[in-house]
């Protein structure tokens, strides 16, 4: 698998969130003017994007002789054909799998000479956008070229150096609000996103930060559901560790004491819990087990009526070591597990000497029901909260809204663990 964890939506979702950002922020954005000069004739150029920006998650193919002129066009002669064919496959490397198009279907504009009739059409302008990795570990959109078609009687050289260049300028401040965070889930330290731009999907990619950055190649198929998240078998597992940490070395004293007409029999004891291991279940409900060596040492005797004492020590150990399953289970947008069972259990007890015979099975079955209680007790009570995915947040001044995941599902994708659901859209 060429990624630990990976967060998705479809174009579904991108769309409503561009309709809801497009009805907050027309007219102060998607809007312009400006004057131009018209070879000697003074102009002024109005653009106003009448319907809201549509995403179209499809990557782009670009030809090699559209790379080749990136480093060609006005410029010819600086480059030697190597090094135009080794910054041209440079270029497709950073392109492919991280651009999409935006497209703004209904872009009116309006060539007003001052007088007599002014010039008006609609053209169709898109955008090619990249979604990159910032320096703090954010998905920022970046769009890189404005191309316009359907445009009428309006002159290329305004739409090339008038409307396109305002487009592109207004599309990056618009976009550059729209920060996507890595999912915060404290008990996992997870490396920055790696953009993946799939038919009509968004995904970000993210590994165990020991495992590197996400290198492709990358699925085909994803969850069909608008939003999703997967996870793989080591990042569950690495969940599962972090959130049952708190069971390694933890104690459990017991005493107890009775009398047996000849003197008072006692003993005591602590046991600990160590070596705590967790285990992924290849099963439909997804299922943790979680396995623990359970020993302790203690002492025991008898204290005379007519006084004095006889005592011994002894180690102790649960076998075979308990088992926990755990089933994980979706509370809102929060994944959490819970106990589902206990292994049965013997308690051992090796003596370093001779217990007293007479109180020699009352320690034995004391000791047995009353640590085997309080382990199981501990181990039965198991319940954690795994982590939550956040909200996906969109500031363009004056609007700042939430995208947060709604409605999750757990199951399984493969062999990963999936998250699928919905979003819901929420100002703040």
């Amino acid at each position: 698998m060429s990624y630990d964890l990976a967060v998705g939506a479809d174009v579904g979702i991108v769309n409503r969130v561009a309709e809801e950002v497009y009805s907050q922020l027309y007219p102060r954005y998607f809007t312009g003017s400006q004057p131009y000069d018209a070879g000697g004739t003074p102009v002024t150029v109005t653009w106003d994007v009448k319907t809201a920006p549509v995403f179209d998650l499809t990557p782009p193919t670009y030809s090699e002789e559209e790379l080749r002129a990136r480093f060609t066009e006005g410029g010819a002669g600086r480059f030697t054909q190597a090094e135009v064919a080794e910054y041209a496959a440079a270029l497709r490397t950073s392109l492919d799998g991280s651009t999409f198009h935006v497209i703004l279907h209904q872009v009116h504009i309006t060539v007003d000479t001052g007088g007599g009739d002014p010039v008006e059409a609609d053209a169709t302008v898109t955008v090619d956008v990249q979604i990159s990795t910032s320096a703090s570990g954010l998905l920022t959109l970046d769009p890189i070229k404005a191309t316009a078609s359907d445009t009428g009687h309006v002159q290329k050289v305004i739409l090339d150096n008038v409307v396109l260049p305002a487009v592109l300028d207004q599309s990056r401040q618009v976009l550059s609000g729209i920060q996507l965070p890595k999912p915060d889930i404290p008990l996992l330290d997870l490396s920055v996103p790696v953009p993946v731009i799939q038919p009509q999907r968004a995904v970000a990619a993210m590994n165990l930060v020991e495992h590197g950055l996400p290198q492709p190649p990358f699925p085909d198929a994803w969850p069909t559901s608008p939003f999703f998240a997967l996870l793989g078998e080591d990042t569950v597992r690495r969940i599962a560790e972090a959130a049952t940490a708190h069971l390694e070395g933890q104690t459990f004293p017991a005493d107890d004491s009775k009398n047996f007409g000849v003197g008072t029999g006692y003993y005591k004891a602590t046991i600990a819990v160590h070596h705590v291991q967790c285990e992924i279940l290849d099963t439909e409900i997804p299922t943790v087990r979680v396995h623990a060596a359970v020993t302790g040492s203690g002492s025991a005797g008898i204290n005379w009526f007519w006084g004095g004492s006889t005592d011994a020590f002894y180690d102790l150990g649960l076998e075979p070591d308990p088992t926990v399953t755990l089933t994980l289970t979706m509370d809102g947008t929060t994944l959490k597990a819970k106990t589902d069972s206990v292994s049965s259990f013997d308690l051992k007890i090796y003596p370093h000497g001779d217990i007293v015979s007479v109180i020699a099975s009352w320690v034995a079955n004391a000791l047995s029901s009353t640590l085997g209680r309080l382990v199981g007790d501990a181990l039965q009570g198991i319940e954690f909260t795994l982590g939550s995915l956040p909200a996906i947040p969109i500031d363009v001044d004056p609007i700042h809204l939430d995208v947060t995941p709604t409605g999750l599902t757990l199951g399984r994708f493969g062999d990963d663990l999936s998250l699928q659901g919905d979003v819901s859209l929420s100002k703040r």
